[in-house]
Order: C-alpha cells, then sequence, then structure tokens
C-alpha cells in the first residue's frame, strides 16, 4: 500500500517513514504544504500521516484536498494541537483518527491496523477467502493451512489483490503500490506481468485454486465467491 508523511519536524518525518516501511509500505514524504499538495494531486494514497501545523499552510485545508480527491484515502492527523475545536474539525472533514503528539509508534501502528481494518472491512490481521488466507501483520499467505513461499513483491501484490477482492486493479495501480512512480512504466509493467506468472505458479504448485481473473488490456481481479 502507498502512504504519504506530511510532518515538518525532521526527525519526526523519518521515523515515521521508516515505520511505515517496516509495515510494508511505499512512502512518500513532505515536510511543507506545498510539497504535500504537489504529491497529492499526482498520486493516490491509501494512507495519509498528516501534521496539521505546516509551514505554508493549514493541515486542515490539506486534508480537504485529500478528502476531494479520494474519500476513501485514509488519514490519521497527527498534530500537537490540543484544543477540542481541532480534533472535532479533523473529524468533520473526514479523518479516520487522531493523535497527540508526543506518542508511541507502538501506538501508532495500532491505530494503522485498526483504520485499515475498518477501510477494507477486516476483522482482524487476516484475510482468508476459501482455505487461502493472507496475513497483513507479516508476509505469509497459506493454502489449507501450508505456507506458500512468495517473494515480498509477490505478497505485496496478491495482498492488494486480497484487499480489493472481486475489484479489477489495472496493472499501472499494481506497479505504483509497489513501486510508486520511480520506475519506467514499460519496465514496471513487464515485471508485474512475470511476477503474476510466478504467483499462479506457486499457487498452482500448492492445489490452491486459480483465484486471479485476467482482465485483459486492463488488469487483474481477484474473483472472492464466499459463501
Amino acid at each position: 500500500m502507498r502512504a504519504l508523511v506530511v510532518e515538518d519536524e525532521q526527525l519526526l518525518n523519518k521515523e515515521l517513514k521508516e515505520q511505515l516501511l517496516e509495515e510494508q509500505f511505499t512512502v512518500d514524504t513532505a515536510v511543507d504544504f506545498p510539497k504535500a499538495e504537489t504529491l497529492l494531486i499526482g498520486e493516490i494514497y491509501d494512507l495519509v500521516l498528516l501534521d496539521l501545523s505546516l509551514p505554508g499552510g493549514d493541515g486542515l485545508d490539506l486534508l480537504k484536498q485529500i478528502k476531494s480527491y479520494d474519500k476513501d484515502t485514509t488519514v490519521i492527523i497527527l498534530t500537537a494541537r490540543g484544543e477540542i475545536d481541532d480534533r472535532i474539525k479533523g473529524l468533520e472533514l473526514g479523518s479516520d483518527d487522531y493523535l497527540s503528539k508526543p506518542f508511541a509508534m507502538a501506538e501508532l501502528r495500532a491505530r494503522i491496523h485498526a483504520v485499515l481494518r475498518r477501510k477494507f472491512k477486516i476483522n482482524d490481521n487476516e484475510i482468508t477467502i476459501g482455505k487461502i488466507s493472507l496475513h497483513l501483520d507479516h508476509m505469509q499467505v497459506y493454502y489449507d493451512k501450508k505456507p506458500i513461499g512468495l517473494t515480498d513483491t509477490e505478497y505485496k501484490m496478491l495482498r492488494y489483490l486480497f484487499l480489493n477482492k472481486n475489484k479489477v486493479v489495472t496493472r499501472i495501480a499494481l506497479s505504483e503500490h509497489i513501486w510508486g512512480n520511480k520506475v519506467d512504466d514499460r519496465f514496471s509493467l513487464d515485471f508485474i506481468n512475470s511476477h503474476m506468472k510466478n504467483i499462479r505458479k506457486k499457487l498452482a504448485n500448492s492445489n490452491a485454486p486459480d483465484l486471479i481473473e485476467t482482465v485483459y488490456g486492463v488488469g487483474y481481479k481477484l474473483a472472492a465467491h464466499e459463501a
């Protein structure tokens, strides 16, 4: 998944990025309002960690823009502001959670897991479709309780399809989810096709059903017909 950290304190910005990288996010960062605004215009993010007091603008105004671009983007506000009005205003504008500084990174991780479970309608840190189960808090996939040995990239691709089950996911969306916008389109799309073949082969070798449908000219869909 893709995340954006908007925080003007350089050390905290770096720490937040490191935490998200450990959670298998692709991460962009901004230390002021203009940079964050530019990134949001060109990219779609699953998660934004947003400071309210920013050089060059107010975080609440940025929150309005985030929700106007994609109302489903998860936003957690991080701020030293203690006024109850700011908390209420942020929630009214569509933020999903609110943490006052200083906070423990363990609490932030718990909040991130909680809001993403709500977003994707997941009861815990495991998604199960038939006999295939995918764990969100560690990079493991099982079929009939037996592990399937996927690479990091293959896991991230399959996780994205699981989170967007029964939806068509374009190859470009998968590419940006894995590498952001830092890789040449043709190069990354060729890699997507190659990795998808490997995922299907490993699922087949584990006797798992092929739930991944190719939508020709567009991308893929994980067809989950749960009882």
